[in-house]
């Protein structure tokens, strides 16, 4: 039985006229009859009552029409599935990160990406940047966001994002005072560090980048989250330097200032396996290209 036969007889049955279902079908009104008589003869079945004025259901007709409009039906829904799934317009994603990337651009991408492909599942797993770069290589998520460029050769990397640094301030600190807070002035301050284990970009960019202006911060405090640690520049245990996009964190009695004497930024990262592109992932990646992300 082919569809094209079930298409002929729904248009027959629906026209009761022959030549009115060749009009519409776009073929000659012979082909169409012998079509619908072979559909018959695979049935073993007469769906039709043939007279020279008309053409009518039987009772078997009656009850196959039914079932012959669901079957084109779901052949058609069919077809577009797969034309979706084609243009990843459904399907899933699956999305590694890093804690940080909720106080950048993750979120705004990820609500963006959600209204464009409403039927696309989003699958996401915080992972640090050594286990994204171990997923990815795995094949067990599709695309990482992370803090760095991965050496792997199997894996392709693309900065979305750079933003300079901040120092946290304690709001009573009197650099809270400065629009501007030079680096050399924080040379004697105590400083409260993120876990090296959960950010050894950030931690050691942040060393550098004292290092540069010629001093070594002094650590008295180091701590996890991000959260946590600008919560104890709020209780006034140090300063922090680190990335704007932390500022989002609205923690009271901490001031954030530009800083001044480095032009250090702080990159944010999309990642994936060379080999391991999918529509769905080409839709995502060409999107974190398109959407804004300052």
């Amino acid at each position: 039985m082919e569809l094209r036969q079930l298409r002929y007889f729904v248009a027959v049955a629906e026209e009761r006229s022959f030549s009115r279902a060749a009009r519409r079908v776009h073929i000659s009104q012979p082909p169409l009859s012998r079509q619908v008589a072979l559909l018959e003869q695979r049935l073993d079945v007469q769906l039709l009552n043939r007279t020279t004025h008309e053409v009518s259901l039987t009772k078997a007709g009656e009850a196959f029409l039914a079932e012959a409009r669901q079957l084109l039906s779901l052949s058609a829904k069919a077809g577009e599935v797969a034309r979706r799934a084609s243009r990843g317009e459904t399907g899933r994603i699956r999305i590694g990160f890093i804690g940080a990337a909720l106080y950048s651009f993750l979120p705004r991408l990820l609500r963006e990406y959600r209204q464009r492909y409403p039927d696309v599942e989003i699958s996401l797993s915080q992972l640090t940047i050594a286990q994204q770069g171990e997923a990815l290589v795995n094949r067990e998520i599709d695309v990482g966001v992370i803090r760095q460029h991965l050496a792997d050769d199997a894996l392709q990397t693309w900065c979305v994002l750079k933003e300079p640094f901040v120092v946290a301030l304690p709001l009573d600190h009197p650099l809270a005072r400065r629009e501007k807070v030079m680096l050399k002035s924080l040379a004697r301050e105590p400083f409260v560090f993120f876990n090296r284990r959960d950010a050894p970009v950030v931690y050691d960019q942040t060393l550098r980048i004292c290092e540069h202006a010629g001093f070594s911060p002094h650590i008295v405090q180091e701590a996890r989250p991000m959260a946590t640690v600008i919560g104890l520049v709020a209780a006034g245990l140090g300063v922090s330097i680190v990335p704007t996009s932390m500022q989002r964190i609205n923690i009271e009695h901490v001031a954030y200032r530009p800083l001044s004497g480095t032009r250090a930024v702080n990159e944010f990262v999309i990642a994936w396996h060379r080999e391991h592109r999918s529509p769905v992932l080409d839709r995502f990646l060409a999107m974190a290209k398109e959407v804004p992300q300052a």
